[in-house]
């Protein structure tokens, strides 16, 4: 049985020595030396036999003197050279170092009793294994002294699972985890780090990892780490971490400083978590409610533009003294303004049932020349007011859709009017349809303002509006043609925009699925052509 630190004992004195010393004393002295030294001792012949043990081995091994398993131990069935636990851990050839007169370490060892037919324990040792030689140096007796290590080599394995179940659970967790040095540099590997940013071990270690930072980010984020390093302070910030891809995504980053049992920094211990897409949704929401924001307050410029001409022409008749000519402008005044007060609440109170799915459409035969002709004769005010050419061109006859002729009228009228708005004065507006066996596609082009790429994305989006132009009176609260994109859609049909960017005009496509003709509903084109 072998590992355990071992000390030499010292040797007992032999038959052959100059000057032979024997008293029951020193027998005595050294034999209880022997039996009460602290640490397990074995006594070995020259063949390998157990001569003799101590009580500290007993108690290592739990084999008991007079007992069964302790006579085979020191008969000679037994022998530590030919023991095939020893042979299969590799430790006889230690031995056998031993006796040929070397001082040898022998290395940790398992070694279980029960192999030897008894109940006792498995320990770990480790030994020391030195040769007792006479005057002459010859060999004469092997002295093998085991520490046990059982308990050590135990917290090695636990402290071992729990490193691999960490690294397991660093691997599984969407987290990239690292460490650093007390002084903040990156010295051990971090795989999720590496998995998820395309650096190797030598691109990221001491500060390469600032490499893999957003370009904008890299120098903010480096004067926090060494601050916080320097103030051994929590380092929490976000930053954007390059992909392997190339691409860049948000993480939030919190590291904390470890302190060893005096109170300095052992390590830091930190991790990524990944939270673009939140980043994204929060810009979004701050997104929508800048819209939102604009929105109130292009509804009170809206709603209190009529109300300077309401009140004047109030005044005057409230005087009692005006003209004829003069109470009929003024009735005139008044009612625009209503109406275009009335037409903003309309379709704020569109929005709303829009937004919560009150709308309720009427479900039958619509001709598409009606639909066109009843929006030209809404949407012609404004157009003609703005001094713009209109053209309709394309074959409605027989054209037919299933649906809210209201609402369809409807969807045309924004477009036309937000043609009309967006297009300098004296400009042109062209609206087409063209007609298949399954599909009716109905087309408004202006040459007016046009769209930045940046709010094609947006446009049909709630509250969205292209920048103001200095010409343009027509006010609008943004939600035309949200209210589009929904009626269309309820229709099942589909509306598109697309703009060469500004200055270059829109055009807006609106495609719906077509019906069988109904009967006498077919109205040419011709007959609302300008």
């Amino acid at each position: 049985m072998i590992t355990a630190f071992v000390q030499p004992a010292p040797s007992m004195p032999s038959e052959s020595s100059a000057t032979p010393v024997h008293d029951a004393s020193s027998e005595t002295r050294y034999g209880a030396l022997f039996e009460q030294a602290p640490v397990s001792i074995q006594i070995l012949a020259a063949d390998g036999r157990t001569l003799r043990v101590n009580r500290a081995w007993e108690e290592l091994w739990q084999i008991r003197a007079g007992s069964a398993l302790m006579a085979h131990v020191f008969s000679a069935d037994y022998n530590v050279l030919t023991d095939p636990q020893l042979l299969a851990g590799g430790i006889t050839p230690y031995l056998r170092r031993a006796f040929a007169g070397e001082s040898v370490a022998i290395p940790a060892v398992r070694y279980d009793v029960a192999a030897l037919g008894g109940a006792g324990p498995t320990r770990w040792v480790t030994a020391r294994a030195h040769p007792i030689k006479d005057a002459a140096g010859r060999l004469v007796e092997v002295m093998l002294m085991h520490e046990d290590i059982t308990e050590r080599v135990a917290a090695e394995t636990a402290l071992r699972v729990r490193e691999e179940r960490f690294r397991s659970l660093v691997m599984a967790t969407s987290q990239i985890v690292w460490t650093n040095t007390p002084d903040g540099r990156v010295l051990e590997d971090s795989p999720s780090w590496r998995a998820f940013t395309g650096q190797t071990y030598e691109q990221w270690r001491e500060f390469g990892w600032l490499d893999a930072l957003h370009p904008d980010d890299r120098a903010p984020t480096a004067a926090l780490w060494q601050d916080c390093v320097a103030r051994r302070a929590v380092f929490e910030t976000r930053y954007r971490l390059r992909r392997a891809d190339g691409s860049y995504r948000w993480t939030a980053v919190k590291g904390l400083p470890i302190e060893d049992a005096n109170g300095a920094v052992r390590e830091w211990i930190g991790a990524n978590t990944d939270i673009h897409d939140t980043v994204l949704a929060q810009a979004e929401l701050q997104e929508q409610d800048r819209r939102k924001d604009e929105f109130l307050a292009m509804l009170a410029h809206e709603l209190r533009n009529p109300l300077a001409p309401i009140s004047a022409a109030a005044d005057m008749l409230r005087s009692g003294v005006a003209e004829p000519a003069a109470v009929r402008r003024a009735s005139e005044v008044i009612g625009r303004q209503v109406r275009h007060m009335t037409s903003l609440v309309d379709d704020l109170l569109d929005v709303a049932r829009v937004t919560r799915g009150l709308i309720q459409l009427e479900h039958e035969p619509v001709a598409v020349a009606d639909v066109i002709a009843g929006a030209v004769e809404q949407a012609r005010p404004l157009i003609e007011a703005r001094a713009h050419a209109l053209a309709v061109t394309g074959d409605a006859a027989g054209a037919c859709v299933l649906g809210d002729r209201h609402r369809l009228v409807q969807v045309l009228v924004n477009l036309l009017n937000n043609a009309a708005k967006y297009t300098p004065r004296g400009g042109h507006i062209a609206l087409a349809l063209a007609c298949q066996a399954a599909s009716v596609t109905i087309e408004v082009r202006d040459d007016g303002i046009g769209l930045d790429a940046a709010l094609l994305p947006h446009v049909f989006d709630l509250f969205t509006q292209a920048e103001r132009s200095p010409d343009r009176a027509q006010g609008g609260l943004g939600i035309g043609l949200a209210l589009v994109r929904h009626i269309v859609t309820m229709h099942g049909g589909s509306v598109a925009v697309r703009s060469d960017g500004p200055g270059t005009g829109c055009v807006f496509t609106v495609t719906l699925p077509a019906q069988p003709e109904a009967a006498g509903t077919g109205t040419s084109l011709r007959a609302v052509t300008p």
